[in-house]
């Protein structure tokens, strides 16, 4: 069953139940109100029929004794009282003898042996014949000698009938109330539904694979706060969706780069190698040949050894240390100072002193990588290799006077086998993975590669480590 109907069925129940309720309650309350105001009624008009007639016998010297004797001259007496000329009572000794009566309905002698001497009853019936409902009402005529016993009947059906249309129009309001009730219900439960059914579409859309939808907030209530925290989680599953299929994408890219780097050295070596198979070569044909399947060979080499370390270093923890970052800065410009001299760059290095917990061979993997990109970046001019402590960590700055990088490049080149120039980071030996390898051992300890470059002029990288360590 739809929420709809749900909310519209239990609010109509709740709404059937207290105005039947109340009604039906204020029906009978009414009506035994009316009842007991009859009842008094009745009862007051016997009580002046009593003393009235007590006053008649008093002055005729009616007696118990010798009222069956003076019965006709009390007859004639209370037909000429204008009193008594419209009243229907009767008049009738203990012993059930009539001595006046107006009334066409036999005495209620169970009625009349409940009667005491000072004390008055009544008794309702129903007729079975007329259907007619009776109020009959008795009580004692005190005589000198005794009592006679004194009933009255009063038609009170018209407060029978008065409940019975009652009660009708109380079904009828019923009726009118679950008609009128039902389509104020459905309508209310269906606005405040809404919401609900729209969040089911923006699910639906999202389990088909449209992460675009979003629900409408439509207030502030709990419904509004459903959707908002449901929007919430739409975006999160967008961005976490977006960050799988960027994965994917990068392996895709990964793999596919993986297998030209592979093929390319691979195609060469084949092939100088089938010219030394096929026949004699002069002997500089044969040293060229054999010269590029040794170069080749060293840059697969070079390649399954940085791919490893790549892959090592993602999957692994820092061996942390304390590592003086000065001394390891120094110890990486030696290393590669011949090189940068053989190209004719000027290497200077202006490290602070500072000490760091980290892996003290991936540090040095980490500035001889960047020393080695600044390297191959630039023909000419300075490379400056920086130190310099921080707060929280140290911070490492390698500066270089070449090229530069475009700046629509920046945000690629840290990708693994990802190269801005191809052939020049081939001719250099290089595979693309040095940055790759320089932004895994940085989040390893903490910190983050930033690069600022400007085409022409050159490019500096900036990496900030964290975890700062006491000196030993």
């Amino acid at each position: 069953m739809r929420f709809a109907w749900k909310v519209t069925l239990a609010a109509l129940c709740i709404l059937l139940l207290c105005t039947g309720v109340g009604s039906y309650l204020l029906i009978s309350l009414s009506f035994q109100s009316a009842l007991e105001r009859e009842i008094d009624m009745a009862q007051e008009e016997m009580q002046m029929l009593r003393i009235s007639f007590e006053a008649v016998c008093d002055a005729r010297g009616v007696t118990l004794e010798n009222a069956p004797e003076r019965r006709r001259s009390l007859e004639r007496t209370l037909a000429e009282a204008s009193y008594f000329a419209d009243r229907s009572f009767r008049v009738t000794t203990p012993s059930g003898s009539h001595i006046y009566s107006t009334l066409d309905s036999s005495s209620d002698q169970e009625l009349l042996s409940q009667i005491g001497p000072r004390s008055s009853g009544y008794v309702l019936r129903r007729e079975e014949a007329s259907g007619r409902y009776l109020l009959h009402c008795a009580g004692p005529v005190a005589l000198p000698d005794g009592s006679l016993y004194m009933e009255t009947v009063r038609d009170i059906s018209r407060l029978f009938n008065d409940r019975e249309i009652h009660y009708q129009v109380y079904r009828w309001i019923v009726l009118l109330v679950m008609g009128a009730g039902s389509l104020v219900m459905f309508a209310l439960s269906y606005w405040l539904t809404t919401p609900i059914r729209s969040l089911g579409r923006v699910a639906t859309q999202l389990a088909q694979g449209d992460y675009s939808p979003r629900a409408k907030v439509l207030g502030g209530d709990e419904i509004g706060e459903l959707a908002e925290s449901f929007n919430h989680m739409a975006d999160a599953v967008e961005k976490n969706v977006q960050e799988l299929e960027d994965a994917a994408r990068r392996q895709e890219d990964f793999t596919a780069s993986f297998v030209h780097e592979l093929k390319t050295p691979l195609t060469s070596i084949i092939g100088y190698a089938d010219m030394l198979r096929s026949g004699n070569l002069p002997e500089d044909m044969r040293f060229k040949a054999a010269s590029y399947i040794f170069s080749e060979g060293k840059r697969l080499e070079n390649l399954s050894l940085a791919l490893m370390s790549l892959l090592v270093v993602g999957h692994s923890a820092a061996d942390a240390r304390p590592v003086n970052m000065r001394r390891l800065c120094q110890e990486a410009a030696r290393i590669c100072q011949p090189a940068m001299r053989a190209k004719g760059l000027t290497l200077s290095v202006r490290a602070e002193e500072g000490f760091l917990r980290g892996d003290a061979a991936l540090l040095q993997t980490l500035l001889q990588n960047l020393l080695n990109n600044a390297r191959k970046a630039a023909d000419s001019g300075l490379v400056v290799l920086s130190g310099k402590s921080t707060e929280g960590g140290y911070r490492v700055t390698v500066a270089d006077q070449g090229r530069g990088i475009p700046e629509g490049e920046l945000n690629k080149i840290t990708e693994p086998f990802y190269m801005v120039d191809k052939s020049r980071s081939r001719a250099e030996g290089g595979a693309g993975l040095g940055l790759a390898l320089c932004k895994q051992i940085a989040a390893l300890h903490g910190g983050e590669l930033r690069f600022e470059s400007r085409e022409g002029k050159g490019t500096t990288v900036t990496v900030e480590l964290g975890g700062v360590a006491d000196a030993q």
